[in-house]
């Protein structure tokens, strides 16, 4: 993984307890979307890529499905495994995607909330493909803001360059991230793109809470953060009547394995296998079979 993506993933643990008590939730009709579209069985197996404290997590733990549930952070894990502990079914694990060892062909549904950017680029899709069952599906989502350029939003623009002058240097590197290359789509068919609308309102406090559990936001140096964080929380008082209203926008991603790829790997292995033998009974003049 790259050192960069490790350390900006790594940011979110030390607010495992503001990140349970602020960061939201996703809507009950994507849920419902992601079960319909993928054809989940009823008893079928899920693996989640970078659970945190279990916000997603729930919301299916509470249809029946069996969860194993990944995080590279402790103390967001342990506040999903002591809001699990009586169910049997759901299993919090201490490790990375790229770390996890798992039979091939073990899920029927992979789930990745606000977290499958963070997995390396090499593996995100190809690791998916191979872990999942050949009827599997990926499904990846995430809760993104609208109408960010308005309001309350344009206004604090002045303070971030007023009070975060490091803040544009951690997106930049954060950037670079995100233009690394990607493989393995190719092994997914095309895409499913949903979209679900929904506002959630904050008080000043809760609002400088959720900003404190972002990773560019918890990159800060100590003493910019703060000053940051306290200048909102007055610009919110003085100007928003103590409330921020935030416009979400939850997208959902699927994808379906594309038909016969299983297959389609054993022959290529078969044919590489053939060659090799081939090359080998060559150099020693004996017929290929």
């Amino acid at each position: 993984m790259n050192n960069a993506r490790e350390q900006f993933g790594k940011t979110f643990n030390p607010s495992a307890i503001l990140y349970e008590r602020v960061r939201p939730s996703y809507p009950k009709g994507l849920i419902d979307d992601v079960i319909s579209l993928s054809g989940m069985p009823n008893k079928g197996q899920i693996l989640e890529i970078g659970c945190g404290t279990g916000k997603a997590t729930e919301l299916f733990a509470a249809r029946g499905y069996a969860l194993d549930c990944l995080d590279i952070g402790k103390d967001l894990a342990s506040i999903a495994a002591e809001k699990f502990k009586d169910l049997e079914d759901i299993h919090i694990n201490i490790s990375s995607f790229e770390n996890w060892d798992a039979s091939d062909n073990s899920y029927d549904l992979i789930i990745s909330a606000a977290s499958f950017h963070w997995v390396d680029p090499g593996v995100r899709f190809n690791k998916s493909a191979a872990l999942l069952c050949e009827t599997g599906a990926l499904a990846v989502f995430t809760n993104k803001l609208v109408k960010n350029d308005e309001g309350f939003f344009a206004r604090v623009q002045d303070v971030y360059q007023t009070y975060a002058p490091s803040m544009e240097r951690i997106k930049n590197e954060q950037r670079k991230l995100w233009v690394e290359p990607v493989t393995g789509e190719e092994l997914f068919n095309e895409p499913i793109v949903r979209k679900y609308p929904w506002v959630e309102e904050y008080s000043a406090d809760d609002y400088v809470a959720l900003l404190g559990t972002y990773s560019d936001h918890l990159s800060l140096p100590e003493e910019e953060r703060s000053s940051l964080f306290g200048r909102i929380a007055e610009l919110v008082h003085d100007e928003y009547a103590g409330i921020v209203c935030r416009h979400y926008e939850a997208v959902l991603t699927l994808r379906t394995l594309r038909p016969n790829f299983k297959l389609e790997v054993q022959h290529l292995l078969i044919d590489f296998i053939k060659s090799l033998r081939c090359n080998i009974a060559v150099s020693f003049s004996r017929p290929c079979v």
